[in-house]
């Protein structure tokens, strides 16, 4: 088990160290699952739907990655 630290910010987040996340496949964008139980936070990747884009056949002229894209990178909080 690593031990890794990590800063909770005035808004209450905390970045993910880089080692953390490799070691568990945690990519930009990626879902993850919060458990908390006792004094004990557990972080663990889970499969956003869209991850299964690659597996299932999108009605034509439809693409799903395109779509998160461009969400991605077109989505501005108002």
């Amino acid at each position: 088990m690593q031990v890794q630290l990590a800063t909770v910010t005035q808004k209450g987040q905390i970045t993910l160290p880089i080692e953390a996340r490799k070691i568990l496949g945690i990519r930009p964008y990626s879902r993850v699952m919060i458990s908390v139980s006792k004094k004990v936070i557990k972080v663990e990747p889970t499969l956003d739907i869209l991850d299964l884009a690659g597996f299932i056949k999108a009605p034509k002229g439809m693409n799903a990655l395109k779509a998160r894209e461009y969400m991605q990178t077109h989505y501005k909080r108002v």
